[in-house]
């Protein structure tokens, strides 16, 4: 055999152990016990703080609201995409009933076009929506520099909650 295949082939062999060695040292205690994962990560998970509330949640305090969204395309988004992480608002928002909530309560209320765009803001990797077919688990897609409308008193652009109602689009 060739004195430079001989190297090759050794050079192979000590890179193999060293990934053989380095994957016992790296590879987690508690990997492969639930399949291709670490068993540990479910408990890490439970430590770490919550943020967000159940939906049904909102629904207590916000029953108009839920039922005007159950009509529209939004019906199966759940409130905490647009609002924000709502886990505190809903523990604590009923003990200020008709009194004003503490900022750390007050969730977001998106109503700049930026909010919207970031789900309807065409986008060439997002699937294209045919309007003959009906189809809701499309997001229909706008191209906000086109369709950019100016309140022809003030010559200011309007928001997309000036025309549209976010939870009844």
């Amino acid at each position: 055999m060739p004195q430079h295949l001989k190297r090759l082939i050794g050079v192979f062999v000590i890179f193999i152990l060293f990934f053989l060695v380095m994957r016992q040292v790296l590879r987690p205690k508690s990997f492969g016990e639930l399949g291709h994962f670490r068993a540990d990560a479910i408990y890490e998970n439970t430590l770490r703080p919550m943020h967000y509330a159940v939906a049904d949640s909102c629904t207590k305090c916000h029953k108009d609201i839920r039922s005007d969204k159950d009509l529209g395309f939004h019906a199966k988004l759940k409130c905490e995409v647009c609002h924000g992480p709502a886990l505190k608002h809903a523990t604590f928002a009923n003990k200020f009933k008709n009194k004003q909530l503490p900022d750390s309560l007050v969730l977001y209320k998106p109503g700049e076009r930026k909010d919207c765009a970031v789900c309807h803001q065409r986008n060439a990797a997002r699937i294209k929506i045919t309007f003959d077919t009906i189809n809701t688990t499309m997001i229909h897609q706008v191209d906000i520099m086109k369709h950019h409308p100016v309140d022809p008193k003030t010559n200011a652009a309007l928001k997309c909650i000036d025309c549209h109602n976010p939870h009844q689009p």
